[in-house]
C-alpha cells in the first residue's frame, strides 16, 4: 500500500480556492513567519524581500514523484526571479540559498554534535542569527547546548561543492 502524500497549500488569504504549494519559505532574520506559495506568489514574495533586503530561504514543497513538477516550478519561478531582478535592479542576485528537500528539523537532528558534523554537507547550510551578539552566520546543524559553530563550519569547508550544489 503507498501513502498518498499530503498537499500542502499556498497561505495566501486572497486566494478564493485552495492552490497547491510549490515552495516553503523562511526568513533567517525572522521578519516574517515560515510560510508556503504557490507559483503565482512565489515570485513576488522573493522579490519584495530581496528589494527590501532580507535574505528568503527557498524550500521545494516535495521530492515525491507525483509532486516532481514542484520541484521544476520551484527551480522555474527561481530563475524567472533573477531575470527579474537584474532587469529591475541592473545587478545581479548575489545568492539565493535553498535548503536540501530533506533538511532535518530541529526534532529530527542528532542528539550530539558529533553526530550533527557527520550530517551529509548538503544539511551544513548558513543561518542567520539575529538574536545573538554579535550577529553573524551559523551553520544549521552544528550546535550544541549553548554553543554554535560560525558558519562555514569544517563540514561546509571542506565539501562546499556539495553543500550548495543540488
Amino acid at each position: 500500500m503507498t501513502e498518498t502524500p499530503e498537499i500542502v497549500y499556498c497561505r495566501n488569504e486572497d486566494h478564493t480556492e485552495s492552490v497547491p504549494a510549490v515552495a516553503r519559505l523562511s526568513w533567517p532574520d525572522g521578519r516574517f513567519n515560515p510560510t508556503t506559495a504557490c507559483a503565482e506568489d512565489l515570485e513576488m514574495i522573493v522579490s519584495n524581500s530581496l528589494d527590501d533586503g532580507h535574505v528568503v530561504l527557498v524550500e521545494p514543497v516535495a521530492e515525491h514523484e507525483s509532486h516532481a513538477y514542484r520541484s521544476y516550478t520551484v527551480t522555474h519561478a527561481i530563475k524567472e526571479l533573477v531575470r527579474t531582478h537584474r532587469r529591475e535592479v541592473g545587478r545581479d542576485v548575489r545568492a539565493i540559498l535553498m535548503e536540501a528537500p530533506d533538511q532535518p528539523y530541529y526534532e529530527q537532528l542528532p542528539e550530539t554534535l558529533e553526530e550533527r558534523q557527520k550530517l551529509p554537507a548538503r544539511f551544513h547550510v548558513p543561518q542567520w542569527t539575529e538574536s545573538g551578539t554579535p550577529q553573524l552566520w551559523v551553520c544549521a546543524v552544528c550546535w550544541d547546548e549553548g554553543s554554535v559553530s560560525q558558519w562555514p563550519c569544517q563540514a561546509a569547508a571542506e565539501n562546499g561543492g556539495e553543500v550548495f550544489a543540488r
